[in-house]
């Protein structure tokens, strides 16, 4: 049997095929296809069957996806038209926010645009206080002629956010059945269902951003599901979750906004599992593919989780300038800065890089497609780093000459530069801007990036994690086997697992253990129905308690680990404890005299975390490695030079080369410069020592 994970990105379409008996990967990366994202898919799932004789119907145990196109339509505002109903008097809150701007100083300040108009913000009459007791009942007339009239004006999803409904979701239960009453076809979020706690802005817009990406979403899930049982696949569909868990396409379809970043969160998920293997405490995954560049710190084998996300940001690097999502999200810096990424001269006559990337179609110049503006993959290219005859392993050849002509045209000649400083400046400048994110991530953090190794995966990470790992002072870095594919065989190592949170605030001097357990009752409960049902043994189930608590007078929470069983009174000191431990570790202070707040109650139920164990697919001679040569640029030697090129496929454990060297594989490269080293370790990594100062 093998199991397959299907990463679609913004320029390539990954996919890896674990052979569970022989432990062996097989790999294919093909063109994203933008206008129906599951036609790249079906087309790699079938080449990566065609290729090892597998039977669609009968060998295939677990086909595990992961897509951005949740988070594409919600920064490119391609979603359905969609409307939010509130509470009457609160139409404007959406816009409102937060009340605060990102930037106190910048009197031309844009803020982020609500994904729904005023025009389909309607309020309802209806009023439930912050106890959950109805002060005023739902005015059901009113509700079924505002549904009408949005109807009538082309509206195709509805939001509905009422006050404190996260206390009682009654009446926003009762709207549901008159939405689904009065407008069948209308697709319907509750907030009380998306996000049931505190917070009425987050919890909005959180429940917005669902709505907006709910029938698209739907309709790409039964698309791909449709040309799967078309093809006869008999085995398990299921999806990748923000926070690295696994989900089925049911559960997707019906809240999109939980894979918002399926496929980033499953490289992040990789290089935790790598990082444990490799028995590296602190680790910086590195995902650089063809449209974005990701950045995550992972701490004893976990990445970050966190709830404080946000998408869309109107400035790349401030809190408060996007849409904020309210749901676990492994915690990530993520740019536009990939191989496609365009660069130009800007109208200070300075060489800037992304975030606009040519995509798949046209894609770079180099790719022959029609692109006419220089990336940095046709740099890569003039560097001698990519050999234009094995890209993707020779399935697709690069055109020199289109990336000279677009260099040149586009930055050497505006810049006044030679082609190759032309070429080594696009480089040198998205290096820097992805150090840079790593940078800001470790501050908000307050780690010290020397103390980590790198994980560099996607096609581009290994080119330029010998550059970037300079500038942050970083050690070594690490390229697993299958790096250019590395986030599809995240998804391979992920657990079958469901989320829950319910808000309930009290005083942890006086815990109503009551409540609490019959909260958690309820939530670990639906977690192993839904687990059951998607075939996981009861044995098999993992339940994780955590708490979101603060300070009386704090304004925010931190998340607290929470023992399972049945609560009692004795377990207050306990709790307390686990509070101020965390609180040490996130604030470096903490007091046993101030009151202390629970918010909201948490449980994560899990599936078994599937163990992957990979076969080292070195091969020939252990004495003939070596390709042959080629002229390859670094900045050491101010000019091209020839540069030793070895085939990774032949490279056995223990194997060594100094730099610099160029070590190439199907889907990515390895780059190691003028002062490294690269080894081969047992398990087939390929681990680089970077001189740092």
């Amino acid at each position: 049997m093998h199991r397959i994970g299907c990463d679609i990105g913004g320029t390539f379409t990954d996919l890896v095929a674990l052979d569970t008996e022989r432990h062996e990967l097989h790999t294919a990366k093909v063109l994203t296809t933008p206008d129906d994202p599951a036609e790249a898919a079906i087309r790699g799932l079938q080449e990566v069957c065609a290729e090892r004789r597998l039977s669609l119907e009968r060998d295939i145990q677990h086909l595990i996806h992961g897509t951005t196109l949740v988070i594409n339509t919600l920064i490119q505002r391609a979603g359905a038209r969609t409307a939010l109903l509130v509470t009457e008097g609160f139409r404007d809150f959406l816009e409102v926010g937060r009340g605060s701007r990102y930037d106190n100083y910048d009197i031309n300040i844009d803020m982020p645009k609500p994904l729904v108009s005023r025009r389909w913000r309607r309020g309802i009459r209806e009023r439930i206080d912050a106890q959950g007791v109805v002060q005023t009942k739902l005015d059901e007339r009113q509700a079924r002629r505002v549904v009408r009239e949005l109807v009538a004006d082309g509206v195709e999803a509805i939001a509905v956010c009422f006050l404190h409904s996260f206390r009682n979701p009654t009446h926003e239960r009762r709207m549901k059945e008159i939405i689904q009453k009065t407008a069948p076809g209308i697709s319907v979020t509750l907030s009380s269902e998306i996000i049931p706690e505190i917070r009425e802005y987050e919890r909005a817009s959180t429940t917005v951003a669902n709505a907006f990406a709910l029938p698209p979403t739907r309709r790409y899930l039964a698309n791909f599901r449709q040309q799967l049982d078309r093809l006869g696949f008999g085995g398990e569909f299921l999806m990748m979750l923000s926070h690295g868990g696994i989900t089925t396409p049911e559960v997707a379809a019906d809240f999109p906004i939980r894979i918002l970043e399926s496929g980033p969160a499953a490289g992040a998920v990789l290089a935790g599992f790598l990082g444990k293997r490799l028995d590296c405490a602190h680790i910086l995954s590195f995902d650089m593919g063809g449209t974005t560049a990701k950045s995550c710190l992972i701490e004893d084998g976990k990445p970050s989780v966190t709830k404080e996300f946000e998408v869309a940001r109107m400035a790349r690097f401030k809190k408060g300038s996007g849409l904020p999502i309210n749901l676990p999200v492994i915690e990530m810096l993520e740019i536009g800065a990939g191989g496609g990424s365009i660069a130009r001269i800007d109208e200070m006559g300075l060489l800037a890089v992304g975030p606009m990337s040519a995509g798949a179609d046209p894609g770079p110049a180099c790719y022959g497609r029609g692109g006419q503006l220089p990336t940095v993959t046709d740099a890569d290219l003039l560097l001698g780093y990519l050999d234009p005859a094995y890209f993707l392993g020779g399935a697709m050849r690069l055109d020199r000459r289109a990336a000279e002509e677009a260099v040149q045209q586009h930055v050497a000649r505006p810049g006044n530069l030679s082609l190759v400083d032309a070429a080594w400046g696009i480089c040198n400048v998205v290096d820097e801007n992805m150090a840079n994110a790593s940078r800001v991530l470790a501050v908000e953090k307050g780690v010290e990036l020397d103390k980590y190794s790198m994980i560099a995966f996607g096609g581009a990470g290994p080119v330029h994690a010998f550059n970037v790992c300079r500038k942050l002072n970083i050690g070594r870095f690490i390229v697993p086997n299958a790096a250019g594919v590395a986030s599809a065989l995240g998804f391979l190592v992920a657990p079958l697992s469901f989320d829950f949170i319910r808000t309930y605030i009290l005083k942890l001097n006086q815990l109503d253990c009551q409540t609490l357990n019959r909260i958690y009752a309820e939530m670990e409960d639906e977690g192993r129905r839904l687990l059951a049902k998607a075939g996981v043994a009861a044995k098999d189930v993992t339940i994780t308690r955590s708490a979101d608590m603060r300070y009386a007078l704090q304004g925010r929470e931190i998340d607290v680990p929470i023992p399972c069983g049945t609560l009692h009174p004795e377990h207050r000191e306990q709790i307390l404890d686990a509070f101020s431990t965390a609180h040490m570790q996130k604030f470096n202070w903490s007091h046993p005299d101030l009151e202390v707040m629970g918010v909201n109650w948490k449980v994560v139920a899990s599936g078994p975390t599937p163990q992957l164990r990979l076969n080292h697919r070195g091969g020939g001679a252990a004495g003939q490695p070596r390709k042959g040569e080629r002229p390859v640029y670094f900045p050491e030697f101010k000019k091209l030079q020839p540069c030793p090129v070895y085939d990774r496929y032949r490279l056995q454990p223990g194997f060594t080369a100094e730099g610099p060297a160029v070590i190439e594989e199907r889907e990515s490269t390895i780059v190691v410069g003028p002062g490294g080293q690269a080894v081969v370790d047992e398990h087939g990594n390929v681990v680089v020592s970077v001189p740092v100062r």
